[in-house]
C-alpha cells in the first residue's frame, strides 16, 4: 500500500504541474535594444492565416504561427516592438487566431485516423487579454449528422471565427471517414458553435459537398457564411438565424463544368473574402469567364469579381456581380484579395497581381511587390481612384484602428507593417530587416552588414508565391533562389559585425556579385556552403575566434576535372596559426597570414586596430580661471583615453597626464592649473587585451591660454 500511495502522489503532482503550465500565461519579454520581430513568411495567401493582428490599448498585437510556436508581439502605435513572447501548441495542427470582444481564441486540431467518434478533433482555447488560459472547448465528430464524422480537421479549409451573442462560431473544412468505394474520405463544410461561458461546443452544420473555402461574419442575429462550393459549382452565400440556426443558401457566382463522379474538378475561381454593410452582403474573389469554362486555355485570364446581395432581399435574383478588372489575356491571376470593413458604408478592397513587380526601393525586399487598393461604399460602388504602393498582399487580414488600416507582411528576413489612411488612401510603412532572433541586416552602397547578438538564423528557403486561382498548368523557379534573392544581386561586400557568433549552412548561397566578405572578431563557426556559388568572391577575412568552418564553405559551384575537388577562387585572410589558416592549408585554398589578433574569448577586443588610429580633438577651451576643457570625437574600439598636458610644445615642462576610463567619454575638464599660463594638450586612446594595454597615436597637439 505504501508504494501505491507514493505512486499516487507522483501522479497527482504531475497532473498539478501540467495544469499549472497550461493555466499560467507565457512570459512576455520586454524588447531590448537587440530584440526584433520573428520573421514568419506569410506572403503566400492560403486558406489558413499564419499571421494576424489586433488592436490593443497601446497600439497593436501581432500573432504569428512560426511552424512550431505561436509568437505574440506587442507594438506601439508607430510599430516599435515593445515586448514579445510565445505559446506552445496544445494540439499538433495550427488552425487560427481570433480577437474576440473580451477574449482571445486559438483554434488547434489533431487528425483522427483511428476514426473514433469520441476523439477530440478540434480544440478552441480561450485566453484573457493578458494571455492567461481560461479554458478550452473540445470538439468531437458527430456521427448522427451527415458529414459530421471527422478524420482530418481543417482539411482544405479556412479557419474563420465570429461572435454572436454568447456564442463563438467557427467555420472550416474537413475530411470525413474513409469511403470504401473511393478509398478515402469525402471533403466538406464544417461549422462549430461554442458557448463562450461554459466552453461547451459541438458541430452544428456540416456536409461532404467539397467546400474549398469558408468565411463567416456576424450581423446581429444573423450569420453570413461564404463558401467555395466545388460540389455545388458556385460561390455560395448562406444566412443563418442564430436563434434557430435555420439556413438559407444561394449561389452568387455560378461555375462552369460538370462533375460525373466523386472526384473534384477545377473551379478556375477563388473565394477570398466577405464583409457586411448596412444594407448588403459583399463578397470578393477571382474567376475566369465561366461561360468559357469548356474552352479554357493557359492564357485565359482571371478577373476580380464583387458580389452584392441585399440583406432585405436575400435571393439569387437580387444578388448581382460586378467585375472590377478587365484582363483579356496572358493568363492574368492574383496572389491575394482582401476586403476590409472600415464602417457600414466604407470598405477597402486590396489585391496583388501575379507576376507584376517593380525595382526594389529603400533596400526593402518586399517593395518589389505592387499592392493595389480602392475604396468602395456599402453598395459595392467604387468611391476612389485606384491606389498602388510598394508592398505585397499577405495572409494577414487588414484591421482598422481609427482612421488607419493596418496589416503586416513578412518574408524570411523582412518584417513590415503597413498603414493606409482610410480617408485619403495615404500609405506608410515600417520595415524590420531580420537576420536572427537578435540580429538585423542593413544594405548600403552594395555592403550587406549583419549585426546584433548571437547566431544568424533565417529560413533560407525561397518561399514561392502562387496565385489563389489560375489557368496555368505549371510554374518554374530557379533552384538557386533563396530568401535573399531580391537583394543579393546588389551585394558586393558582406560584413559580419562583432556580436554575431555563427553563420549557418548556405547562408549566402549564390551571391553572384559578392567580391569580399569581412568577418569581425567573435564569430565562432561558419556553416557548410555558407558562401557557396559566390563565384566572384575573392577575399574573405576570418578572425582568430573562428574554430569551425564547414565543407565547401567557399566553393564556387565548379569542380576540377579528375580530382573532382571544388574550385575556390577566394583567398582567406586570417591571423597566423588560426583555425582559418589551417582550414585553408587542408583544402588547398589561397591564404594570407595577418598579424595575430586577440583570441575569440575577447569578442573582438584586439589591439592591432587601435595602434593605427588617432583621436581627433574638436575643441580646447578655458572658460574658468585655472581650468581647461578638452573635447574630442569618440574613437571606435577604445576602452578609454589618456590626456597629456604641459607648459611647452615639446611636453617637457610640467608634463602631467590624466586617464579617462570611460569609453563613451568625449570631454574632460582639467582643474587646478596655473592661471594666465599657456598649456599644450594632446590625447590618445587605449585598449586592453590579453593583459596588455595598446595605445593609439597621439592626436595633433592643441594649445590654449588658461584664464
Amino acid at each position: 500500500m505504501k508504494k501505491t500511495a507514493e505512486k499516487g502522489k507522483k501522479i497527482v503532482f504531475g497532473v498539478l504541474l501540467v495544469l499549472a503550465c497550461i493555466l499560467m500565461p507565457q512570459k512576455m519579454t520586454n524588447a531590448a535594444g537587440n530584440t526584433v520581430p520573428t520573421a514568419v513568411d506569410n506572403l503566400t495567401v492560403s486558406l489558413r492565416n499564419k499571421v494576424n493582428m489586433a488592436v490593443t490599448d497601446n497600439g497593436y498585437m501581432r500573432v504569428a504561427y512560426d511552424g512550431s510556436k505561436v509568437r505574440v508581439e506587442y507594438y506601439d502605435t508607430q510599430f516599435n516592438l515593445q515586448r514579445k513572447g510565445s505559446l506552445d501548441l496544445e494540439l499538433p495542427i495550427w488552425g487560427g487566431f481570433y480577437a474576440g470582444q473580451d477574449a482571445y481564441y486559438l483554434a488547434e486540431a489533431q487528425n483522427n485516423t483511428e476514426q473514433s467518434d469520441t476523439k477530440e478533433v478540434i480544440r478552441v482555447i480561450k485566453y484573457d487579454k493578458n494571455w492567461r488560459r481560461l479554458g478550452a472547448a473540445s470538439i468531437t465528430g458527430d456521427p448522427e449528422l451527415f458529414g459530421g464524422e471527422v478524420r482530418y480537421p481543417f482539411d482544405y479549409g479556412c479557419v474563420e471565427m465570429a461572435e454572436s451573442g454568447n456564442n463563438l462560431y467557427l467555420v472550416t473544412g474537413h475530411e470525413g471517414y474513409v469511403d470504401a468505394g473511393v478509398g478515402q474520405g469525402h471533403q466538406g463544410y464544417l461549422m462549430v458553435q461554442i458557448d463562450k461561458t461554459t466552453l461547451k461546443g459541438s458541430i452544428v452544420d456540416c456536409n461532404l459537398g467539397h467546400s474549398f473555402a469558408q468565411y463567416i461574419k456576424s450581423d446581429g442575429a444573423q450569420l453570413y457564411v461564404l463558401e467555395q462550393s466545388e460540389g455545388g459549382r458556385c460561390t455560395e452565400l448562406s444566412k443563418y438565424d442564430t436563434a434557430s440556426m435555420k439556413k438559407q443558401s444561394l449561389s452568387v457566382l455560378e461555375y462552369g463544368g460538370f462533375r460525373t463522379d466523386a472526384w473534384a474538378i477545377a473551379c478556375y475561381a477563388s473565394v477570398d473574402d466577405l464583409a457586411v454593410s448596412s444594407s448588403n452582403v459583399l463578397s470578393v474573389g477571382t474567376s475566369i469567364d465561366q461561360s468559357q469554362y469548356d474552352n479554357v486555355t493557359s492564357d485565359m485570364p482571371h478577373n476580380l469579381y464583387l458580389t452584392i446581395t441585399p440583406k432585405n432581399n436575400f435571393t439569387e435574383d437580387a444578388a448581382t456581380v460586378r467585375w472590377l478588372t478587365d484582363f483579356t489575356g496572358d493568363g492574368a491571376s492574383f496572389l491575394g484579395v482582401k476586403l476590409t470593413k472600415i464602417n457600414d458604408n466604407r470598405f477597402m478592397l486590396s489585391w496583388e497581381e501575379t507576376g507584376k513587380t517593380q525595382k526594389i526601393t529603400d533596400n526593402d525586399p518586399l517593395s518589389v511587390s505592387i499592392l493595389h487598393y480602392v475604396f468602395l461604399d456599402g453598395n459595392g460602388e467604387t468611391v476612389s481612384r485606384e491606389f498602388t504602393a510598394p508592398a505585397p498582399i499577405s495572409d494577414c487580414h487588414p484591421i482598422v484602428n481609427g482612421s488607419k488600416i493596418v496589416y503586416s507582411a513578412s518574408s524570411s528576413n523582412t518584417v513590415a507593417f503597413y498603414s493606409i489612411d482610410a480617408n485619403s488612401g495615404a500609405f506608410q510603412k515600417k520595415v524590420y530587416r531580420i537576420a536572427g532572433e537578435n540580429a538585423v541586416w542593413s544594405l548600403a552602397n552594395g555592403v550587406l552588414t549583419i549585426s546584433g547578438i548571437g547566431a544568424i538564423d533565417i529560413d533560407k528557403e525561397a518561399h514561392y508565391r502562387y496565385p489563389v486561382s489560375s489557368t496555368a498548368r505549371s510554374y518554374s523557379y530557379s533552384s538557386a533562389d533563396n530568401s535573399w534573392k531580391d537583394i543579393r544581386e546588389c551585394v558586393t561586400k558582406i560584413v559580419i559585425e562583432k556580436g554575431i557568433t555563427s553563420i549557418p549552412e548556405e547562408a549566402f548561397y549564390y551571391f553572384s556579385n559578392l567580391k569580399e566578405a569581412e568577418i569581425k572578431e567573435g564569430l565562432k563557426s561558419i556553416g557548410k556552403k555558407a558562401f557557396y556559388a559566390c563565384e566572384n568572391l575573392r577575399k574573405i577575412t576570418i578572425p582568430a575566434s573562428v574554430t569551425e568552418i564547414g565543407e565547401e564553405c567557399l566553393a564556387t559551384g565548379y569542380y576540377w576535372v579528375g580530382s573532382e575537388e571544388p574550385v575556390v577562387d577566394a583567398k582567406i585572410y586570417a591571423p597566423k596559426g588560426s583555425y582559418a589558416i589551417k582550414y585553408a592549408k587542408q583544402n588547398n585554398i589561397a591564404y594570407t597570414e595577418t598579424k595575430a589578433a586577440a583570441s575569440g574569448n575577447n569578442s573582438g577586443n584586439t589591439s592591432a586596430n587601435i595602434t593605427r588610429k588617432k583621436v581627433t580633438v574638436t575643441a580646447l577651451t578655458s572658460s574658468k580661471a585655472g581650468t581647461i576643457k578638452l573635447k574630442w570625437k569618440k574613437l571606435s574600439g577604445a576602452d578609454g583615453y589618456e590626456i597629456q598636458y604641459a607648459r611647452n610644445a615639446k611636453f617637457t615642462k610640467n608634463k602631467k597626464k590624466v586617464t579617462v576610463k570611460k569609453a563613451a567619454a568625449t570631454s574632460k575638464t582639467i582643474k587646478k592649473l596655473k592661471k594666465k599660463s599657456r598649456y599644450y594638450v594632446r590625447i590618445r586612446a587605449y585598449k586592453k587585451a590579453n593583459g596588455k594595454t595598446a595605445y593609439s597615436k597621439w592626436s595633433a597637439k592643441k594649445s590654449v591660454k588658461c584664464k
